[in-house]
C-alpha cells in the first residue's frame, strides 16, 4: 500500500472515530466547544480586530476548515479497485457531515437553527474541498501567451480597484450601512442564521474580493505557481492594512481583513489551477480524435 494511501486512511479513521465520540457523547462535545471558545477569547485578546466577527460565524468558519480536506482524504484513502472518484468522495463527505450535524443538532436546545447552521458551514467546506481535490488532481500546466497577456491586463485593472478600495479616505460601505442592515434583517427573517451579521458579511465580502487576485496570478504564471497566488493575497492585504494604520485615521486596520483576503486569494489560486488544468486537457493532443486520411477512407 502506498504511504500516501496509508496516511489518508489513518487520518480518515481518526476523524471518523472523533466524529462518533463528539456526536454520541454530549459532554465531550460541550467540553470541546468550551475549549474552542476559550481559544477564540485568547486570540481576541491580541487586539487589532482579530476574530472580531460574530461568535457563531467563528464557529461556522472553524467547522468549514475542518470539512475542507475531507473529500481529498476520502479520495486518497482508496487505491486500485477501491479508487474513489472526485464526485463520489465529495458525496460521501457531504453525507457524513449531514449525519454528524443531525445527531449534534438533535442533542441541543434549538435543533432546527443548529441543524441549518451546521449544514451551511459543512456545505461551504465540501464545496471548497471539491475545489481542493480538483486542484490536487490537476497536472502541471503552463499558461499560453494569450492567457498571460489577458491575465496581465486584468491584474493591472484589478490592482487599480484594490488601491482605490483599500486607500479610500473612509470605509467604502459607509453610506450603504443602513441599507445593508435592513437587508440582513430581512434575510434573518427568512431563516438566515443570526450569526451571519454585518461583521460576517464584511468578512465574506473581503474573501470574495481577493479571489480574483489568486486566480489571475495563477493564470499569469501557471499552475506550478499556485503558491504565488496565495502569497500575493497575504502580501497585498498586509500592505493595505499597514497603510491604513499609518496614513488613514478614518480606516481601521484589522487582522480579520488579512485573514479574509488571504483566504480569498488561496481560493482563487485553486480555481486558477483547475481552470488551467481543464484548458490543458481540452487542448491536449490525446483528447482529440485523429482525422482519417483520404487513403484510409
Amino acid at each position: 500500500m502506498p504511504r500516501r494511501t496509508a496516511i489518508a486512511r489513518f487520518v480518515l479513521g481518526c476523524a471518523v472515530l472523533l466524529a462518533v465520540v463528539v456526536a454520541t457523547l454530549p459532554g465531550v462535545a460541550s467540553g470541546a466547544v468550551e475549549l474552542f471558545r476559550a481559544g477564540v477569547a485568547a486570540l481576541r485578546g491580541v487586539g487589532h480586530g482579530l476574530l472580531s466577527v460574530e461568535d457563531g460565524f467563528v464557529t461556522a468558519a472553524a467547522v468549514t476548515l475542518v470539512v475542507v480536506p475531507l473529500p481529498a482524504l476520502v479520495a486518497a484513502a482508496g487505491r486500485g479497485a477501491a479508487a474513489v472518484a472526485g464526485w463520489r468522495a465529495s458525496v460521501w463527505a457531504a453525507v457524513a457531515c449531514v449525519v454528524v450535524v443531525s445527531i449534534r443538532a438533535a442533542q441541543g436546545a434549538t435543533p432546527g437553527p443548529s441543524w441549518v447552521s451546521g449544514v451551511l458551514a459543512c456545505a461551504v467546506g465540501v464545496l471548497l474541498g471539491c475545489l481542493l481535490l480538483a486542484a490536487l488532481r490537476t497536472r502541471a500546466v503552463a499558461p499560453t501567451p494569450r492567457s498571460r497577456r489577458l491575465a496581465t491586463t486584468l491584474l493591472a485593472l484589478y490592482g487599480i480597484g484594490v488601491l482605490l478600495v483599500g486607500f479610500w479616505g473612509s470605509p467604502v460601505d459607509a453610506g450603504a450601512h443602513p441599507g445593508i442592515l435592513r437587508v440582513l434583517d430581512l434575510a434573518h427573517r427568512a431563516r438566515l442564521p443570526l450569526w451571519f451579521g454585518y461583521g460576517a458579511l464584511e468578512f465574506t465580502a473581503n474573501v470574495l474580493f481577493f479571489v480574483p487576485l489568486g486566480l489571475l496570478v495563477v493564470l499569469r504564471l501557471g499552475t506550478r505557481a499556485w503558491w504565488a497566488g496565495a502569497a500575493a493575497g497575504l502580501v497585498v492585504s498586509a500592505a493595505i492594512e499597514v497603510g491604513q494604520a499609518l496614513f488613514l485615521p478614518a480606516r481601521f486596520a484589522s487582522f480579520d481583513d488579512v485573514l479574509a483576503n488571504t483566504s480569498g486569494a488561496v481560493t482563487g489560486a485553486m480555481a486558477g489551477v483547475v481552470l488551467l488544468g481543464l484548458r490543458g486537457r481540452r487542448t491536449s493532443p490525446g483528447t482529440t480524435k485523429p482525422r482519417r486520411s483520404a487513403a484510409g477512407r
